[in-house]
């Protein structure tokens, strides 16, 4: 059985935060009500910024995890299983953020987007850049 690759995850987590920044800059005006880049007062407080880092790395360390318990399945096998993941238990909040957001289709896409984004990241680089298999016990 492969041990987790803690330089995979790493390399996944920098990306991920990197694609969070650019999707918070990239925020539509009326989510905000002001352009991102306007305000600097207005931005999220660094108790709100080490909240998403930390369940950005909670997340990708967890589907890490799963990925080297998962016995029997090739690397893209490993890639579906990522994207499976996102689809059946991170999707469903679609309905959950129409019906009680009220946002239409679009902004409900741009909230998913960035689960995505990461999902898909981590479903490349996680069962790409697995973890050697030593043949020595400790």
């Amino acid at each position: 059985m492969y041990k987790i690759n803690y330089k995979a995850v790493v390399l996944a987590f920098i990306l991920q935060v990197l694609a969070g920044v650019v999707w918070y800059a990239s925020t539509p005006v009326k989510f905000l009500g002001r352009p991102v880049w306007e305000d600097v007062s207005a931005q999220p407080s660094t108790g709100m910024i080490l909240l998403f880092v930390f369940s950005c790395f909670t997340c990708l360390f967890f589907t890490a995890w799963i990925l080297a318990r998962v016995k029997g399945i090739s690397g893209s096998g490993q890639f579906f299983l990522v994207i499976g993941m996102w689809l059946f238990i991170v999707l469903p909040n679609h309905f959950f953020i129409s019906m009680q957001l009220h946002f239409n289709e679009s902004e409900v896409w741009y909230l998913l987007s960035y689960g995505a984004v990461n999902s898909v990241i981590a479903a490349i680089i996680l069962p790409l850049w697995r973890s050697s298999r030593s043949i020595f016990k400790n």
